[in-house]
């Protein structure tokens, strides 16, 4: 009876046990921002080791909060990002706060070179908004670098905005862009 007794409650234990472990499995999928994209980290990967050096990628959350990496990003402050965002990256891009929930972009703001790449996750209703303003920045690049840097116009003129079947916005805007956009279409879809 005494053993009895003793594999009922190992049993009772062994079954709390599982169920513990599947709620916290459960939990973790689902705080777990499930199906959340890193687009800083992805268009970081889908870049050379001398752009990352050099060119910072801002990016946004679904809060609002902006961060930034690569580039000088190690030395900038919270101001120092904002400022980056307000007044030079944001702007360039066409991009009104209401109009993504996310983004990440990595812009040069030198009139000497035609770079510019982001991800957009456009606000619902805002997809042809956010589609639009990068175009009209290619359009910009475009007509920037006609008449002044050949190079630098091949690269514009080479320049893709799509929409993804996962919904963001891409905009792909430097050297080797097919091989850049391919990178970052496959990491999306991932």
């Amino acid at each position: 009876m005494k053993m009895k007794k003793l594999l009922t409650a190992a049993a009772a234990a062994s079954l709390a046990l599982f169920a513990l472990v599947g709620c916290g499995d459960k939990d973790a999928a689902s705080s777990g921002s499930a199906g959340a994209k890193d687009y800083a980290q992805i268009i970081h990967d889908a870049r050379t080791d001398e752009y990352n050096e050099a060119m910072m990628i801002l990016s946004s959350d679904g809060e609002g909060a902006l961060t930034a990496i690569d580039g000088p990003a190690a030395d900038m402050t919270e101001d120092d990002i904002k400022a980056q965002a307000d007044n030079f990256i944001l702007p360039m891009l066409g991009l009104e706060a209401g109009d993504y929930e996310e983004f990440a972009a990595s812009v040069s703001t030198m009139n000497v070179r035609s770079y510019g790449i982001a991800i957009v996750k456009p606000a619902e209703g805002k997809a042809a908004d956010v589609q639009a303003a990068l175009e009209n920045y290619v359009t910009s690049q475009q007509l920037s670098m006609q008449n002044y840097l050949a190079d630098q116009y091949e690269i514009a003129k080479a320049a893709t905005v799509t929409t993804v079947p996962s919904g963001e916005v891409v905009l792909v805007c430097c050297e080797d862009s097919d091989t850049v956009l391919a990178a970052i279409e496959d990491a999306l879809a991932a």
